[in-house]
């Protein structure tokens, strides 16, 4: 036994679901009929790819959740796992085989959405598409599709039960999106902030704001996308939003990449390290 080994046998049992194929399916379409929807308003692909973006951002670590809640918290909960790690096989490999598996999931998902979005819009789009502008979203959604799933991987692992891994999933997406972009209608991000200044009888300026708000995979996710729309800000009111002369580091394409890698990285290394310690029952 293996990390090779769990992640191939991961990914054999991923690819027999039905739920696994029907979540990327949906998604796929979802994606495809953005760009169908829009082939007659827009005459730029990469107009469309701004609103896939949103797509991705607030609706895509949904359908990654459904795939990742029971990567190992399923196997704890079962038993299966006694098994496994009875073999000789460490539990670092048999949770990087996990994380490693889903994560080609997750990533498949996103590249197949833009290919089949890509091939739509070349073919119907007045202006084609530009490839450089489709892998440059490509990358990018891919760093975020790895974060999502090293977080909700690492939760699963983190929990005993199929019904707390599914909890703790949906709690972590709540937060870490609704709450974050402010989309919950009582409390949210700036509520919380307000809350806590006025009780201390601080000030946050507002480029400190602007740092905490992109502190979120999902808003760290859409600034990201900055550099599909390299050099036509000027084409769609809607891009001007990226269009700034601002020193912030909040506003910094790079920064908002070092956010997603740090979230790929630290929370997978969090969550193996206290499955490393759990009583596996």
């Amino acid at each position: 036994m293996s990390f090779y080994t769990v992640t191939r046998d991961d990914l054999r049992n991923v690819r027999r679901s039905y739920v696994v194929l029907g979540v990327v399916g949906v998604f796929t379409a979802l994606v495809a009929l953005v760009f169908g929807s829009e082939i007659s308003i827009y005459d730029d692909a990469y107009r469309t790819l701004y609103d896939v973006s949103a797509l991705v951002g607030f609706a895509f670590p949904l359908f990654v959740a459904s795939l990742t809640y029971l990567s190992i918290a399923g196997d704890r909960s079962g038993g299966a796992i006694k098994y496994v790690l009875g073999l000789p096989n460490s539990r670092a490999e048999y949770f990087l085989g996990k994380y490693v598996s889903r994560a080609v999931v997750a990533v498949s998902a996103v590249v197949l959405a833009t290919v089949v979005g890509f091939v739509i819009a070349a073919a119907t789009f007045t202006n084609g598409a530009d490839p450089i502008r489709f892998l440059k979203f490509a990358a990018v959604s891919a760093l975020y599709a790895l974060t999502v799933t090293g977080i909700f991987v690492s939760l699963s692992a983190t929990t005993a039960s199929r019904s707390r891994a599914m909890f703790a999933v949906i709690g972590a997406y709540f937060v870490l999106v609704p709450f974050w972009f402010g989309f919950l209608p009582v409390i949210s991000l700036d509520t919380v902030i307000d809350a806590l200044t006025s009780t201390l009888g601080i000030t946050l300026s507002e480029s400190t704001r602007e740092l905490v708000s992109v502190l979120s995979p999902a808003t760290a996710y859409l600034q990201a996308t900055e550099v599909v729309y390299a050099g036509v800000f000027d084409q769609y009111q809607i891009l001007g939003t990226f269009h700034h002369e601002s020193d912030r580091l909040a506003r910094q394409s790079w920064f908002n990449v070092l956010v997603l890698g740090c979230w790929a990285t630290v929370a997978p290394l969090l969550g193996y390290l206290k499955f490393r310690v759990s009583e596996l029952g």
